[in-house]
């Protein structure tokens, strides 16, 4: 069973969001870690992460949306 059939079951219906290839530090210049590439890191924060925070919002304003829905029904 995945985490969404679980939640399902607990919680109802749900979505999921992901937002990958974060920051994994605020500063990569006070760490060690040649595996990340901290400009790549930076023009991906710029370019894709707004975009996932206006995904998020919009996934929240759905929720409001249904929730207002559901209480006028009753």
């Amino acid at each position: 069973m995945n985490i969404q059939t679980a939640s399902k079951r607990i919680f109802g219906d749900s979505e999921s969001l992901y937002s990958t290839d974060t920051y994994q530090f605020d500063d990569h210049s006070k760490y060690v870690a040649d595996s990340f590439d901290p400009e790549e890191k930076a023009k991906r924060r710029k370019e894709v992460f707004p975009k996932d925070c206006e995904k998020a919002f919009e996934m929240g304003a759905g929720f409001v949306k249904r929730q207002k829905a559901m209480e006028v029904k009753k």
